[in-house]
């Protein structure tokens, strides 16, 4: 794909458009930045300055998720609605203070309040990073407000075996029979109808079921387990992977016709009672390509922008303002490198901040 970019040094930062080469009408003419950008039906952006994220729905099985940057076949994302690959090939050091790379994923998920049909896969990452931070849980499906999560596996069924190796076959042996009435169920074929929630109850003894509060935050290291439940919202932010093994589901999965158990099985962590979260103050993730701080902040205070390198932010409560643009609750932002205002808070607010590395 080739791109037309046009762009103006001003006293504010770099302004300018972006637009497929096909779009551009052989002898455009104008006086001003902003004349081209009408004829183009474009945008003048200014690339120094912060850039909205256009959440984008990606319908699942279990519910949605809502993407503000990610971008790869299923969908691209956009930054001041441009895609944000266009951005970060035109201006990766202004924008992004490096190379071209793709950035930290931000994403909300959005799971339906029904039990087992909300309940997210029980998977595992080989390389993926993430951090959930909570902030929603659908008393429909919680009527207390305390939500779930599976989250590695149970100390007291661990404790019924001598070793890890007898545990994990078991459990393995529990997955492969849940799955046989599982994929028959799927694929429309007779089977046990009957028997499905006794198996799926064996099979999920196994594991480790948590509670979830909003603002809770859940650290997923690699080759955890785990299941986010109905009804439980929450963003994440986590390193640009795309891989997972699927151990189980409690209902057809459309991107492959198998579960990875079995391959899964002499590399996943089999541990009991792993905390979700550790080392918790402002700085909610550490990983070794990116953390994730919350900011909580009162009316007047204000905190300064990493320098040198990009930001993804998220307003969870209230609203900010950097220089000239509020950033309202719900909102995420992509913070270019050459951006360097304060972040300032006019309003009781929480902000999440994701920094690489």
């Amino acid at each position: 794909l080739e791109l037309t970019v046009i762009c103006q040094n001003r006293s504010t930062g770099l302004h300018g458009v972006i637009v497929s080469h096909d779009r551009v009408p052989e002898g455009i003419v104008g006086e001003t930045l902003e004349q081209i950008a009408s004829q183009l039906d474009a945008q003048v952006v200014n690339f120094t300055a912060p850039l909205p994220l256009t959440p984008l729905g990606i319908p699942k099985p279990w519910g949605e998720e809502i993407w503000y940057t990610g971008m790869e076949k299923r969908g691209v994302c956009t930054m001041a609605n441009i895609p944000i690959p266009w951005v970060l090939d035109t201006f990766p050091q202004i924008v992004s203070g490096r190379n071209y790379a793709p950035p930290i994923l931000l994403k909300e998920l959005k799971p339906l309040a029904d039990a087992v049909k909300g309940d997210l896969y029980f998977e595992a990452h080989a390389d993926k990073k993430e951090v959930y931070v909570v902030t929603e849980v659908d008393q429909k499906a919680w009527p207390d407000g305390i939500g779930k999560i599976r989250f590695g596996f149970d100390n007291g069924k661990r404790s019924q075996f001598e070793s890890t190796e007898a545990f994990a076959a078991a459990y393995l042996k529990t997955v492969q029979d849940y799955w046989q009435v599982r994929s028959a169920l799927d694929a429309g074929e007779n089977a046990d109808k009957g028997n499905e929630p006794t198996l799926r109850q064996e099979m999920e003894s196994f594991t480790s079921l948590r509670d979830l509060e909003p603002g809770d935050v859940v650290q997923v290291p690699p080759l955890t387990p785990h299941s986010l439940q109905h009804g439980v919202t929450v963003v994440e932010f986590q390193t640009p992977h795309y891989e997972r093994y699927i151990l189980s589901f409690a209902q057809k999965v459309l991107t492959q016709d198998h579960w990875d158990t079995e391959d899964a099985l002499d590399r996943i962590s089999f541990a009991t009672d792993t905390p979700l979260a550790t080392n918790l103050d402002n700085v909610i993730a550490d990983f070794d390509e990116f953390s994730v701080r919350r900011q909580r902040m009162q009316p007047g205070e204000s905190v300064d922008q990493p320098g040198g390198t990009y930001a993804v932010i998220m307003c969870i409560k209230g609203e900010f303002r950097i220089a000239d643009t509020r950033i309202p609750e719900s909102a995420a932002y992509f913070l270019p490198a050459e951006c360097s205002e304060k972040i300032e808070s006019d309003t009781d607010s929480v902000l999440l901040l994701a920094v690489p590395k």
